[in-house]
């Protein structure tokens, strides 16, 4: 695929520009001259249309993704829905058959937008939708006496007229819905693909209002632009994450209703006001009302998924990832929370802390290999962990590194240092089986205590481990 900026890409652009200009001279012409001319700049259009189907077809076969694939079958249904329009007219059918075909293309298009918006949620998709009503809404105040209203009074004022003033509003809709997504969600080197699409919607929806008017059109030229950017479509692109409370999102609707209240006071204090611009900005009202309540929703959404990020990230932070004891940080915050009962004179419960060391394990990690070793301090965090309900309410069980393990144990059963000693050991002196083979399994357990007065986490810890190494001294005395 040729790009701007690789060899031969601006060469590319400029015929394609030139072309498309070429065209779009070519179906003014034909679209300004009647009888056999403006069938062949209706068959012009439909051509392209079919082309621009086409080319959407194949862009998007090879989309694997299956909110993408959902996408494209909306926009690949979208050329051929407005086929129905030209077919109609060529074919002499009611004009209701052909704005039929054109609200339904209109329709298929914000459907292929609100499956290609990757927002954060289905409410962040609803507040597109909304930024695309509101669009309508400072359409139909903006537009309607110098645009809509004429075009109602040539149509007449029955299915033909809703069709005139519903086909262009419509898809300001959708322009104003895919926009939103492509400044949003899309990074600025992904856009120009979208952009090309925007241009081509803006076209189509103008020729619309142009054919209301009994003006030129130029769908044809819609439809190539179309046909252009789905023809440098390379599968999804890579999505910003969405935040509501970005600048350019907070303030985006803003820039449609600063015109359309600008019409509506000059006049209101003319006294020109028409029942629809009354409507629409009564409709604006009440958009901006429904945006902000979605806004609101977002952003609570917003603030639980960063508080579960915080407590997934505490934990990874506090807590060890092989046996999923908690670490040493959080030992320490359960001592210094202890310890601060203890400061503001409610005496505090006593504490006992083993500190306990495996011993031999690094013969277990030689001859079994680190796998095994990992199996047996997975296992032993688990037994120690099946301590604590008879240790206090406050107990924990921590991995403090290696091979090196601490028990708390809080209240009164922290009164017997001797039991904290023998449950531990009891707990952990036996054998782990790994792959069917059994693993002996010892420790040596030292244990600190506090039963009054101050409590110094780092001082018992230190207490709890020379304690353990008095152990393994002796018992190397003693072998």
């Amino acid at each position: 695929m040729t790009r701007v900026g690789e060899p031969g890409g601006r060469g590319v652009v400029v015929s394609t520009t030139l072309a498309l200009a070429c065209l779009l001279a070519a179906r003014l012409a034909l679209g300004a001259a009647g009888g056999v001319a403006a069938q062949l700049g209706l068959a012009l259009d439909a051509a392209l249309a079919v082309a621009a189907f086409l080319r959407a077809r194949a862009a998007g076969r090879g989309v694997a993704d299956h909110r993408s694939r959902r996408a494209w079958w909306f926009q690949i249904a979208f050329p051929l829905a407005w086929l129905v329009a030209p077919a109609a007219w060529l074919a002499g059918l009611p004009p209701l058959v052909a704005d039929a075909g054109r609200l339904a293309a209109v329709g298929l298009v914000a459907c292929s937008w609100w499956f290609a918006a990757r927002a954060g949620g289905t409410w962040s998709r609803v507040r597109l939708v909304i930024d695309g009503g509101i669009g309508v809404a400072c359409a139909v105040v903006v537009g309607w006496h110098w645009l809509l209203a004429p075009a109602v009074a040539r149509a007449g004022d029955g299915p033909e007229g809703v069709a005139a003033v519903a086909v262009p509003v419509a898809t300001v809709g959708v322009i104003v819905l895919g926009a939103g997504m492509v400044l949003t969600e899309m990074r600025g080197r992904h856009r120009g693909r979208p952009l090309a699409y925007l241009a081509g919607l803006t076209v189509l929806m103008a020729s619309d209002v142009a054919f209301a008017l009994g003006l030129p059109t130029a769908w044809g030229v819609g439809w190539a632009l179309y046909w252009w950017a789905n023809r440098h479509y390379v599968g999804p692109s890579p999505r910003v994450r969405l935040v509501t409370t970005r600048g350019r999102l907070v303030y985006l609707p803003y820039t449609l209703i600063l015109p359309a209240t600008a019409v509506f006071a000059v006049d209101a204090r003319a006294g020109d006001l028409a029942p629809p611009e009354v409507v629409g900005a009564a409709a604006v009202v009440l958009l901006l009302v429904a945006r902000q309540h979605v806004t609101l929703i977002e952003n609570d959404e917003l603030v639980a998924r960063l508080e579960a990020t915080e407590r997934i990230l505490r934990h990874q932070a506090t807590h060890d990832p092989l046996t999923g004891l908690p670490g040493r940080v959080l030992l320490l915050e359960r001592l210094a929370t202890l310890a601060a009962e203890r400061t503001r004179g409610g005496g505090g419960p006593p504490v006992a802390l083993a500190f306990l060391d495996l011993d031999s394990f690094k013969g277990v990690n030689d001859e079994h290999g680190h796998a095994a070793g990992d199996a047996v301090l997975v296992e032993v965090g688990r037994r120690l962990a099946a301590t604590l309900p008879g240790l206090g309410e406050q107990a924990i069980a921590a991995r403090l590194s290696g091979d090196e393990f601490a028990v708390l144990a809080v209240g009164d059963a922290a009164l017997d240092p001797a039991a904290v000693r023998r449950t531990v050991i009891d707990a952990v002196e036996r054998p782990v089986v790994v792959e069917g083979a059994p693993l002996p399994v010892a420790a040596s357990v030292g244990v600190a205590t506090s039963w009054d007065g101050v409590l110094d986490p780092s001082r018992l810890l230190r207490a709890a481990d020379l304690a353990m190494y008095e152990v393994k001294r002796a018992a190397a005395n003693a072998g």
